[in-house]
């Protein structure tokens, strides 16, 4: 009985979430992304933010253990495209058993170096973007109780939202911060509007600092903030280090996540991270460690990165310092 009782108790949460999802439409999951070089999917200000023409994909995959588990793809590509002007494209895919969400986003950045050096070490940026998103639900893999339901009826499942984007970075001296605002509708901007919720507003700020304590090495203490105008709030605490030479580097940490809301706080879990580059290739892993019920009984969930540092052909004539 107490099994059949921790069953239904599951069951029930993961329903909840699967309504929660469709009534608030989530664009690209935030999870640790911006740790494995995809740190432009959630600040235009740092689209061309490097010398390269920059490709990067990430896949990542919740509750490892069910056959059909939430998964979402993502690919971007963002250059330096003249002077100091950056831009970028990418696009993400979320599969979430009969709902599908597909986002693209657009932006631009430019960059104002801070001092002389022509290394963009140093360097300030503000960018701006739009998300355009669609989701789909599936009817036919969904068994409904009463038929003729006026929640599954038609045009109810296809659903279009555009957003916009800005952010503002800087660089001196090893340190590093950001502040972005993510997904300010633009179109059904009411909080319901003919049955379709945008997604809340994202806040993002985040800020480190690379402690350089011996030659080819350094430790990079850092903090991201996400918070929403849904007055839930997001925390991670990461510390990585990284061993580096003149083409190739590697690094490895740790980044701790907690939330808060309006029903209370919790610990989300812990995530160990690798990543590093060898000659234009990049790569990087993360496995989250989750405390909840649901991940005791479904599985973990992991990150998959890879991506291209390529010589910059749009661009041959550089960056402008001066």
């Amino acid at each position: 009985m107490k099994k059949n009782y921790r069953f239904y108790k599951i069951l029930l949460l993961l329903i909840t979430s699967f309504f929660v999802e469709t009534k608030a439409q989530e664009t690209l999951p935030f999870y640790q992304q911006y740790l494995v070089d995809g740190d432009f999917l959630f600040n235009p200000a740092l689209l061309g933010k490097t010398d390269d023409v920059v490709l990067n994909l990430n896949y990542q995959k919740q509750f490892s253990q069910l056959s059909e588990s939430p998964n979402v793809q993502s690919i971007g590509l963002h250059a330096n495209v003249f002077d100091r002007v950056g831009a970028g494209i990418s696009f993400f895919r979320d599969q979430n058993g009969p709902i599908s969400s597909n986002g693209l986003m657009l932006g631009a950045s430019y960059f104002i170096p801070i001092t002389d050096e022509e290394d963009r070490q140093d360097q300030f940026s503000f960018g701006i973007g739009t998300n355009l998103y669609n989701m789909n639900i599936d009817y036919t893999q969904l068994n409904a109780q009463q038929q003729g339901d006026q929640v599954l009826g038609e045009n109810t499942n296809d659903i279009f939202l555009a957003y916009v984007n800005i952010g503002t970075a800087v660089k001196y001296r090893h340190f590093f911060a950001g502040v972005s605002v993510v997904d300010i509708p633009i179109s059904n901007t009411l909080p319901i509007d003919n049955g379709i919720e945008p997604s809340p507003t994202k806040f993002y700020f985040n800020a480190g600092y690379d402690w350089h304590f011996i030659d080819g090495m350094y430790l990079t203490p850092s903090l991201m903030m996400n918070l929403n105008t849904n007055s839930s709030r997001i925390f991670d605490y990461n510390l990585m280090a990284t061993v580096f030479g003149e083409k190739n580097n590697v690094s490895a940490g740790i980044s701790f996540r907690s939330a808060k809301s309006a029903v209370g706080s919790q610990n989300l879990g812990m995530s160990p991270i690798i990543k590093g580059r060898v000659g234009n290739f990049t790569f990087g892993a993360v496995y989250n460690f989750g405390v909840s019920e649901l991940t005791e009984n479904f599985g973990n969930s992991f990150m998959l990165s890879i991506g291209f540092n390529i010589e910059n052909f749009i661009n041959t004539r550089g960056f402008r310092y001066r």
